[in-house]
């Protein structure tokens, strides 16, 4: 246990409390608004919840529980210069900052453990499922390990961690700082690894580079923490001092933001298909006002009718008919397209939007399968062409050429995402 100082600090008793009290609030809001934006996302809009929900979710909730302890911690004195207090404040100080580190290692092995579950999520190849695999097992053995290792730092009295006049021995200075290193070396290989690892996963995606550099800079914001916990790990003399009331208020903070922008590492990148919705849900209602303007400014429009079939070819009619159906149906589901992955559609809607317009008998297409009524089907999603011309459509591809490990293509990296 460390001592209270008996000497006054050259800095007299000043008091950076309210630092600490508005950073911890701004960062357990922040962290709580994207993990909420997160389940809104997974719920509503992809409508699948996973075990990376909920382990980021675990995560979260050590923010608030940190957030009371740092309070709680500055009710006893933390922000002022440990010689000022009360040997009561100075004790109850240390209990609370006991507590504090083992809801920090907690918060950062589920961060961690939830960004792999969610690499997991994106890719089926074995070659780089068993490394995500075995850094999940690593990452909750060891901290489950050093966090025995804090808990059993006094034997037989656990208290006398905090409490100096309860007998017992405990481990050095040194020791608990090793303690400490050891998480941060953790942390900081797991952070790069992590932050590294989406470039392997779609180097071979055929996308433009400008999304695939937007998709590794979303997945890899883990290097911000990874940095932040070098900081963190080069101040840690700073906690086993003898005025950590005071002296530990630079590591704190770096703390802080490091968790922080763990969980914003692994929440950002699953925000993606509510920031498409969001996209489309604007675009359209913009079209809306548009028309809407054209319409009061030009007066009246004629409504558009279907040309009439042929005499000479009366199956052309029936023909019409399902063009001018596909061509509606082109015009409800392709603004959703981008949207919603086609794995959504309910069966008989997929049979509907993958079926070809009248006018795409052509040599190129003539190997394309069939189905039982002479459809031409394919896996994909199909935009119908005109129906006007006969402009045949064209399909947006779901099974591309381009395969990441197993199979997937770049549309259902996305998906998956």
């Amino acid at each position: 246990m460390v001592s209270q100082p008996t000497t006054p600090p050259p800095q007299g008793d000043k008091n950076a409390s309210a630092g600490l009290l508005a950073t911890t609030i701004l960062v357990t809001v922040l962290c709580i608004i994207l993990v909420s934006l997160r389940f809104a996302t997974r719920i509503w809009i992809v409508k699948r919840v996973g075990w990376d929900d909920w382990t980021i979710l675990f995560a979260c909730l050590g923010h608030p529980i940190g957030m009371a302890l740092v309070i709680v911690q500055i009710s006893y004195g933390f922000g002022r210069p440990a010689y000022y207090l009360t040997p009561h404040q100075f004790q109850e100080f240390m209990k609370f900052a006991y507590g504090e580190w083992l809801q920090t290692f907690a918060t950062l092995m589920f961060t961690k453990v939830s960004i792999c579950l969610f690499l997991l999520r994106i890719t089926i190849t074995p070659a780089f499922i068993r490394p995500l695999q075995a850094a999940i097992a690593i990452l909750i053995v060891s901290n489950v390990v050093l966090t025995l290792l804090w808990i059993l730092q006094c034997t037989p009295h656990l208290d006398k961690a905090w409490n100096d006049k309860v007998s017992g021995k405990c481990f050095s200075k040194g020791q608990l700082e090793r303690i400490i290193i050891s998480q941060a070396l953790i942390s900081i290989i797991s952070d790069f690894f992590l932050s590294a690892f989406p470039i392997l996963i779609l180097r071979k995606v055929q996308i433009s580079f400008r999304s695939k550099l937007g998709l590794c800079a979303l997945m890899g914001l883990g290097v911000i923490t990874g940095s932040l916990s070098i900081v963190r790990t080069v101040l840690n003399w700073q906690n086993e001092t003898s005025d950590p009331t005071w002296a530990s208020i630079p590591n704190w903070y770096w703390r802080s933001w490091e968790v922080f922008f763990g969980i914003a590492a692994a929440c950002i990148p699953t925000l993606r298909p509510g920031y498409k919705w969001l996209k489309g849900a604007m675009r359209t209602r913009f079209t809306k006002l548009s028309s809407g303007q054209e319409k009061t400014t030009e007066g009246p429009v004629s409504k558009w009718t279907a040309p009439k079939p042929s005499a000479s070819d009366p199956s052309k009619g029936s023909r019409g008919k399902n063009n001018t159906e596909n061509a509606m149906t082109a015009t409800t589901t392709t603004q959703d397209e981008d949207i919603l992955p086609l794995q959504n559609f309910d069966p008989s809607i997929r049979a509907d939007i993958e079926h070809y317009p009248r006018g795409d008998e052509t040599e190129e297409r003539e190997h394309y399968p069939r189905d039982s009524k002479g459809n031409e089907r394919r896996m994909g999603l199909h935009i119908p062409g005109d129906v006007s011309t006969h402009r045949p459509g064209h399909f947006k591809r779901l099974d591309s050429e381009a395969k990441v490990g197993g199979g997937l293509g770049a549309e259902e990296v996305e998906d998956r995402i």
